[in-house]
Order: structure tokens, then sequence, then C-alpha cells
């Protein structure tokens, strides 16, 4: 099944997708790099079309379709600050997105393959990379934080 495909047969994200990264807004976008744009299947707003029907949840932010050789894989970027009081809020997010995955978006999540990534937001990132959080951070299989995701 391609990313397409997976977003489209979720039903609360279908009329979302959008080719390339074009569902991340210009400064969001710019934080990911990828020198051959075509590994780059297509994109979803997570957090924008879920915004009316869970609006107090910590809603993920976008999903990229990312070409690995012959298979597709769904990349999960979260854009937020990155400061260890930031911690909690993202590991509630990342469990968040997990539980949306197995219980909403089954073919997204079998497109997954714990590609989980905070960018910062921050020109200085507050979270060293061996510190305790790092490892809590790790430990929970989420990546970062980093200024810019390189999808190569």
């Amino acid at each position: 099944m391609t990313f397409r495909q997976a977003v489209e047969a979720t039903p609360s994200v279908a009329a979302h997708y959008r080719a390339g990264l074009q569902a991340l807004p210009a400064g969001d976008a710019a934080r990911i790099r990828c020198t051959n744009t075509r590994r780059l299947t297509g994109s979803v707003n997570v957090d924008r079309a879920l915004q009316a029907t869970e609006p107090d949840a910590p809603r993920w932010d976008y999903g990229i379709g990312f070409c690995r050789g012959s298979n597709e894989a769904a990349v999960w970027v979260e854009v937020h600050p990155a400061s260890s009081r930031s911690i909690t809020d993202m590991l509630n997010k990342l469990q968040w997105l997990r539980d949306w995955l197995r219980t909403q978006a089954p073919a997204l999540e079998e497109l997954t393959q714990s590609d989980y990534f905070w960018v910062s937001t921050d020109a200085t990132i507050a979270i060293t990379p061996n510190s305790p959080q790092a490892r809590r951070l790790a430990a929970a299989g989420l990546r970062g934080p980093i200024r810019v995701l390189r999808l190569d």
C-alpha cells in the first residue's frame, strides 16, 4: 500500500492528503530536507485534520510518505519548541499518535517503522544528546529534538 492509499483509507484524514510536503506550512516544510524530493510521496497535516473532532487532544503534527528503496514508509514529524519543559508534552503527543494509528489509522500504522521525529522550532536546543531527557526520549522511540530533519 502507498502512503497516499493509506491516508485515503483513513476517514479522519482522507481529504487532507497532499503531494510532497504541501500539507505542511512553508516554515515547517523548510525544516525538512531531502536531496531526492521524488522520494517524498506525500504528506498529511494530522493536527489540522483532527482539530475539530479532537480539539483537546495532544495531536501530532504531520505524516510524510517517504520511499525507501521499493517500499514506502510513513515518517511522523512534530515541530515543537525544544526545551526540557517540553519532554512531557512530546511524550504525550507520541502516545496519542501511536494510539490513533492503532485505533483509527491501521493502514498508516502498517507503513510506520518507528520513524518519529521531534523537529525544534528553537534556534537553540536545550536538550543535549547524552542528557537524561534525551535518553528518556530515545527509550520512548522519539528521535530528536533536531533543527532539521534530513530524509536521505
